[in-house]
């Protein structure tokens, strides 16, 4: 397959930075959509039964958020589970989530924080001190995901990053200070718990997206958040809401049944539409930029939340929240303009000899999900193998055939080459016989890390 050195060369570097690209590209949608969210979030508290219900108290407070998250999150789930089946990955849904001990347990464990911890944390903080402060209460996340997908798994923070995640993280300080101080100093509203709130929404999405970075490196996202939210649809409706009917002696029942009436649900589906695909883009953002840089980005949404709410209910914010909200961007800035090239791979390579593997948890029997099989494939040559090759691999095992699949295979081994599970022999242009004229052709093989992960999940 000869080439020219030169087109070669100019074709890596576009095919290169256009997948660094899409990953801003995620990030920024997600933000987007985060933003457009707080509007159905904060109107759902205007219609019955919520506005009828004695909010002074917090027992009936904490049970409106309470049943408003759960149904927030069964409208994210079934748009979910609408966009996994356009995308023909069912299947895939299946293979995955029965991998609970090695991969679907990581998901049911972010959506612990990004659930009953973050999302019911938001509510709270819209129902007690409003829509704006929620939105902005939790631009802190990135410095939280950040920190622990550094120190966890590794992942590359350079100085230009952590700089850009600074500034943000200066930003929501500016947010949050004014309305602490008057809260601590006696002068504030007693609406101590909304200002709870905001601090659980920043911890709980900072720590999830942490967690989602460990299991999305051997894991599709589409795939990943629908089982995420799978696990939040089983913890509200049958642990977190039968015991508050339980031990917490308020109407749960009633409030339930209330709320299916018509503009309740039509908020809480605008609200799960916008949210769902909001996570969707955040997950995808994650394998291909890190989970620092896709938080940081996705933090934007405070700027979309501020001018969507402004928009839509005439109430401008104070100078404190356009102050943080220029540091936010500010911040976004510097991250964004960072070199791709320190962003092909976002985690740092693992050298150590592979004799030191684990010992498998648990050996998988059966067909696994589609990354785990391209993983496996690469295993069993460690000469390496040409991405065309590992397209059909996948493609007959599966019973696939299309540019689609050709074009999610490459979307794979992208993912995998960014999280520095496989890296590249060689590489070469097509002559149109596999994906296209002048597309790049890439031979990659398994790393140490990616000969790693493969043994924590059993998967080979």
């Amino acid at each position: 397959m000869p080439s020219s050195s030169q087109g070669l060369a100019q074709a890596r570097e576009k095919y290169r930075g256009l997948s660094v690209r899409w990953g801003f590209y995620w990030a920024m949608w997600c933000a987007v959509l985060w933003g457009l969210w707080y509007i159905p979030g904060g109107a759902i508290w205007a219609e019955a039964p919520f506005a009828t219900m004695n909010l002074d108290r917090q027992s009936e407070f904490l049970l409106a958020a309470a049943v408003i998250t759960a149904f927030n999150s069964v409208g994210v789930l079934l748009f979910l589970f609408l966009w996994t089946g356009v995308l023909e990955k069912w299947r895939e849904y299946l293979r995955t989530i029965r991998q609970f001990r090695t991969i679907s347990k990581w998901y049911f464990l972010a959506a612990i924080f990004g659930g009953p911890c973050a999302l019911f944390g938001s509510y709270l903080a819209i129902g007690y001190v409003g829509p704006i402060f929620a939105a902005v209460s939790a631009l802190l996340y990135p410095i939280v995901g950040a920190s622990l997908a550094r120190i966890w798994y590794h992942e590359n923070i350079t100085p230009r990053a952590g700089l850009g995640i600074l500034i943000i993280v200066a930003g929501g300080i500016a947010i949050f200070a004014p309305g602490i101080f008057q809260e601590l100093s006696g002068s504030g509203t007693g609406a101590w718990l909304g200002y709870l709130g905001g601090a659980m929404a920043a911890i709980g999405w900072g720590v999830e997206g942490a967690v989602a970075g460990r299991v999305l490196d051997v894991s599709d996202p589409d795939v990943g958040i629908t089982i995420r939210f799978t696990a939040e649809i089983f913890f509200w409706l049958f642990l977190i809401l039968p015991a508050i009917a339980i031990f917490g002696e308020v109407p749960v029942m009633p409030v339930v049944v209330e709320t299916f009436s018509l503009w309740p649900l039509v908020w809480l589906g605008l609200a799960g539409l916008s949210f769902g695909y909001c996570y969707v883009s955040w997950y995808k953002s994650f394998p291909l930029i890190g989970v620092g840089r896709g938080q940081a980005i996705a933090a934007f949404y405070g700027v979309f939340a501020v001018v969507f709410l402004a928009v839509f209910t005439l109430s401008f914010p104070d100078w404190n929240f356009l102050l943080g909200l220029a540091l936010t961007v500010s911040g976004g800035f510097v991250i964004f303009t960072e070199k791709k090239s320190e962003v092909e791979v976002v985690r740092k390579l693992d050298d150590r000899p592979l004799t030191a593997l684990p010992e498998p948890s648990r050996r998988f029997h059966g067909k696994p999900h589609m990354k785990g099989f391209i993983l496996s494939c690469l295993k069993r040559a460690p000469q390496g193998l040409w991405d065309h090759e590992i397209a059909n691999q996948a493609m007959q095992a599966y019973g696939h055939a299309g540019d689609y699949w050709k074009g999610e295979v490459r979307v794979t081994l992208t993912d995998l080459y960014s999280g520095a599970l496989i890296e590249e022999l060689e590489d070469d242009l097509d002559d149109g016989r596999y994906f296209g004229p002048g597309k790049v052709l890439v031979k990659f093989r398994l790393t140490p890390l990616g000969h790693r992960r493969l043994a924590e999940t059993g998967l080979a």
